[in-house]
């Protein structure tokens, strides 16, 4: 990854967050998120950085115009390249069809695909991204943060998995404690789960569901009358192709089912057949729209 390839990810950043940013934008947006893997890194450390400060509190609390967007934007990579702290830090990040297992200090952590961390710079600070996470605190007083939250754990086994809309954090063995968005801290024990809607900043604790939050492990992706946006957004992370729904009303149809991940083809052929839509399979992009 190349200063210039962060720059450009800001850039893009910068666009994407702008009310001005057309579904075209979107379409070249993806074809240069899809050009190689250092775009990926690039912009997952961009993503990362503005979700993490101030950048983001900004947009949440006031309309930001085109140019406090950009503005932000070349913060966002002046502060990437130049950062002394950053300079100590470490990213993670797996693309498409990829997964990583890192042994740290405190814990180990296996990454599905599309999924991003960042470590440092004292062992103490991570900071987790969108994606799917499988960890083992090896050590009392472990932690990390996450969408708002400061998590703090015993030794266990844990399960994470972040979209854009959702956050769900699952104890498989031992207990968190989580402090966050002015709410008092919030406990977790052995079997139970908290669901947060990162939109509405509300959250639920149901029983943990293991079998569904760690089926990527065994390569399945379930879904329970799942909106079709959020499950091509999850069977996406496993295609060599970006794909798009460019008919924005397909987002609402629901889906249901039991897919392999290693056969994302085999999932998005399926579609056409399950529900009223056509998919094309481009040189470049996977591309679903509407009768």
């Amino acid at each position: 990854m190349t200063p210039h390839q962060v720059e450009q990810a800001a850039g893009w950043q910068a666009r994407l967050l702008s009310d001005h940013c057309s579904e075209h934008d979107r379409i070249l947006f993806a074809d240069w998120l899809g050009e190689c893997e250092a775009h990926h890194q690039a912009y997952g450390l961009v993503s990362q950085i503005w979700k993490s400060g101030s950048f983001a509190e900004r947009k949440s609390s006031r309309k930001l115009t085109r140019r406090a967007v950009l503005s932000g934007g070349a913060l966002i990579g002046a502060f990437t390249l130049f950062s002394p702290s950053g300079a100590d830090a470490r990213e993670f990040r797996t693309g498409r069809q990829e997964r990583r297992r890192l042994a740290l200090e405190t814990m180990d952590i296996e990454m599905d695909a599309c999924s991003a961390l960042i470590c440092g710079p004292s062992p103490q600070e991570m900071t987790i991204g969108n994606g799917r996470f499988a960890l083992v605190f090896r050590l009392d007083h472990s932690g990390f943060r996450s969408c708002g939250w400061s998590v703090l754990g015993g030794r266990g086994r844990y399960a994470l998995d972040i979209t854009d809309r959702t956050m769900q954090i699952a104890v498989l063995e031992g207990g968190l404690s989580l402090s966050g968005h002015g709410q008092t801290r919030l406990t977790l024990s052995e079997g139970q789960a908290l669901h947060f809607d990162r939109l509405a900043r509300r959250g639920t604790v149901a029983a943990a569901r293991p079998d569904d939050i760690l089926a990527w492990r065994e390569g399945r992706a379930l879904f329970h009358n799942t909106p079709l946006d959020q499950a091509v957004a999850e069977m996406a992370r496993y295609s060599d192709k970006p794909v798009l729904i460019l008919s924005p009303a397909l987002a609402r149809l629901r889906i249901s089912g039991v897919f392999h991940t290693q056969d994302p083809t085999r999932f998005f052929k399926a579609l056409a057949h399950l529900l009223p839509l056509r998919v094309t399979f481009g040189p470049k992009r996977i591309e679903i729209v509407k009768l």
